[in-house]
């Protein structure tokens, strides 16, 4: 059963489907099975690898709801990102009960992607990238924390992290989104006193004089609601056509 979503929840497009047409359905076997699904481009050139990761709302088994729920997932297998930026794209799925921080879960993905480095050999090492919204925010977060060498930059829309190994974050091209009125995952949680959390606003406040590479874009209160007619949670709706924060990612390397 699906988490109960609000009457102004993001649905994806109509033409969403279609792009989910094109990822293949994939079993990865590591400790247990992993789903997954695979877009391959149409390319022999060395490119980059995108992971992706979904929220809580799209936990599951079905192996569709991690592209199915929202556009973000399928965002960079467009035609029209694809001529210009040829990559392939990983859409991993979480189990419900299971977290995308569960260090188990971490060493999966990062298993998986070396799994498809040896598989596709035309996957650039140097350029792996990671997103996510919600959920997957946090994962990107925690994921970084403990295995900054893989990935060359990323962008967690939405998310949030503790303070443990805070500095590994540094490591890594981040480019954090999030909506100031955001009241599922929030943009600051020290402005409530809470000492356990960081939302985005915070990890950039405590990183931003010691990250070489740290950008932050926060949606001011109302604006999802006035321009998208959205939750304010939703900010990935606006971060998955964000062309600047798109060509900055693909811009990074290891």
């Amino acid at each position: 059963m699906l988490m109960k979503l609000s009457s102004d929840w993001d649905v994806p497009s109509q033409g969403n489907k279609d792009l989910c047409d094109k990822f293949i359905y994939e079993t990865f076997d590591y400790s247990g099975s992993l789903l997954y699904r695979l877009f391959i481009p149409d390319s022999r050139d060395a490119v980059p690898l995108v992971v992706y990761l979904h929220g809580a709302d799209a936990f599951g088994n079905d192996n569709d709801l991690q592209l199915t729920m929202h556009d973000i997932g399928t965002s960079f297998a467009k035609d029209e990102w694809q001529k210009k930026h040829p990559c392939y794209v990983c859409a991993p799925q979480c189990n419900r009960g299971n977290r995308w921080s569960n260090l188990m879960t971490q060493n999966k993905i990062c298993s998986l992607i070396r799994s498809l480095l040896e598989r596709y050999p035309n996957i650039d090492v140097r350029r792996i990238y990671i997103h996510g919204y919600s959920a997957g925010g946090v994962g990107c977060f925690e994921i970084l924390k403990y295995h900054p060498d893989i990935f060359a930059a990323a962008v967690p829309i939405c998310g949030a992290t503790g303070w443990e190994n805070l500095r590994e974050l540094t490591k890594t091209s981040i480019w954090m989104i999030h909506a100031a009125d955001d009241m599922i995952v929030k943009a600051s949680y020290k402005t409530d006193g809470n000492t356990v959390h960081l939302g985005s606003r915070d990890i950039y406040d405590e990183l931003k004089d010691i990250h070489p590479d740290l950008h932050y874009t926060e949606y001011k209160v109302g604006e999802l609601k006035e321009r998208f007619g959205i939750n304010p949670h939703c900010s990935w709706v606006p971060a998955g056509e964000d062309e600047e924060v798109k060509e900055w990612l693909f811009s990074r390397f290891k």
